[in-house]
């Protein structure tokens, strides 16, 4: 998976039919997620101190790091279709590591994309994950397939009625 694909902010995605394009979602939300909450910690100073490998995350942590994502992907999908409805057509990429892709944006969607890097933030520190934490998390999920997938069935059981 390209570099470019992983920092893909704003993904048109759905989440209506649970079966396929559930699986699907969640897959390209992860990605998101992962490029987003990378982002967030660039403006922090030190960088995150290593965590355990991903084995040692126990089922409460998973959870709440899928609750989390899952939560931040409900915001990532009002903010996108503000900016869409603002552009009038598909956004381009952005990212809230990269303020240059944020630059691009008309002043209006510019707003809405800041608002949405800093909701994200906040939305993980309140479920009590650190930066760091949420950081270490996201990229053990990116190095390990076992892990991620421990990750998507969390979010996929949190999504059940």
């Amino acid at each position: 998976m390209s570099l470019a694909v992983q920092r893909m902010v704003f993904v048109h995605c759905s989440l209506f039919n649970l079966n396929r394009i559930f699986t699907r979602s969640i897959m390209s939300s992860l990605v998101v997620f992962f490029s987003i909450l990378h982002g967030c910690t660039v403006f922090q100073g030190p960088p995150p101190t290593p965590l355990p490998p991903p084995s040692n995350f126990s089922d409460e942590e998973v959870t709440n790091y899928a609750q989390t994502v899952l939560k931040i992907e409900d915001q990532r999908q009002i903010a996108y279709k503000e900016i869409e409805a603002i552009m009038d057509t598909q956004p381009p990429e952005i990212a809230c590591d990269q303020p240059e892709s944020i630059k691009k944006l008309p002043d209006e969607a510019q707003e809405i994309a800041v608002e949405f890097c800093n909701q994200s933030k906040k939305i993980a520190e309140d479920s009590g994950l650190s930066s760091d934490e949420f950081n270490a998390i996201t990229e053990n999920a990116q190095k390990d397939a076992v892990f991620k997938k421990r990750i998507q069935n969390a979010m996929i059981r949190i999504r059940r009625p």
